[in-house]
């Protein structure tokens, strides 16, 4: 009941989340061949900036576009979607969880029913989980589709690989975001500290001696590249002590937040 629940509420908002993953892949993948050729002639110099834009740039003018095009597709399915649409969505619907039934008088009721807390957190969790992960394989699944209205094959393995890691990093936030909403009383005090953390976690990003101690480093193109070229496999992502394993990483993240929060919940004086 709870999580039927939690998928009413939730429903149209992960709906439009789906819809807007795919307002921003259509445009970018049907308007390709327009672009490559002013990405070859322009984009090197503009991104001299930075390090990372500079290897973005020459990644998606690349004189090999079936490589190019790859590297594309990792900038904007991945490292543009993901940590915008991905990490808003977490936070959008990772704040309601608690926090709202806190709000609306409702969460003293929802304690005091004969279900434990690790359910209640399981049930309401899961839904939202779902509606997160699903858009984001759905849509990227799609650009293989879309891809193939102007005559570009992309291959299924590497987008389901990089939408795996991707879906990971938002879960991460969805746990961050879940933890926060059980600590605090209102849903505008959860969307403050996330959300000015995740501004925080940008900053740093972008300042170039102390971008390796961001998080987007989990889920920036560097990283989202490699694996829609098809270099790095499950390997790459799951073993950190051979390989660098990014994804591991989440995952225990994940888990850890997951715990903290389950902690928090149990610990709630009604």
């Amino acid at each position: 009941m709870i999580a039927l629940k939690t998928w009413r509420e939730i429903r149209v908002m992960s709906l439009m989340y789906l819809l807007l993953f795919e307002l921003l892949l259509v445009p970018v993948i049907l308007l390709w061949p327009d672009f490559y050729g002013d990405l070859r002639r322009s984009l090197p110099s503009m991104f001299k900036a930075l390090e990372f834009t500079k290897r973005i740039g020459e990644g998606i003018s690349n004189p090999d576009e079936d490589f190019a095009y790859r590297n594309w597709l990792a900038v904007m399915l991945y490292f543009r979607s993901i940590n915008l649409v991905g990490i808003a969505g977490a936070v959008l619907l990772g704040t309601a969880l608690f926090a709202r039934e806190r709000e609306a008088q409702t969460l003293e009721f929802l304690l005091s029913r004969p279900v434990s807390r690790i359910r209640i957190l399981w049930e309401k969790s899961w839904p939202t989980a779902l509606c997160l992960v699903a858009p984001i394989f759905l849509a990227n699944w799609s650009a293989i589709l879309w891809s193939r209205h102007i005559d570009i094959v992309v291959p299924f393995l590497p987008l389901t690989l990089a939408s795996l890691h991707g879906a990971c990093f938002v879960m991460s936030f969805l746990a961050l975001t879940t933890l926060v909403s059980v600590l605090c009383r209102v849903q505008a005090h959860v969307a403050f500290w996330v959300g000015g953390f995740t501004v925080l976690q940008i900053g740093i990003y972008l300042i170039p001696r102390v971008r390796r101690y961001s998080l987007f480093r989990l889920s920036d193109f560097d990283w989202y590249a490699p694996i829609v070229s098809g270099n790095h496999g499950l390997i790459d992502m799951f073993d950190p002590v051979g390989h660098a394993g990014l994804t591991t990483y989440l995952v225990l993240a994940t888990v850890l937040l997951y715990a903290l929060a389950l902690r928090a919940l149990q610990k709630l004086e009604l």
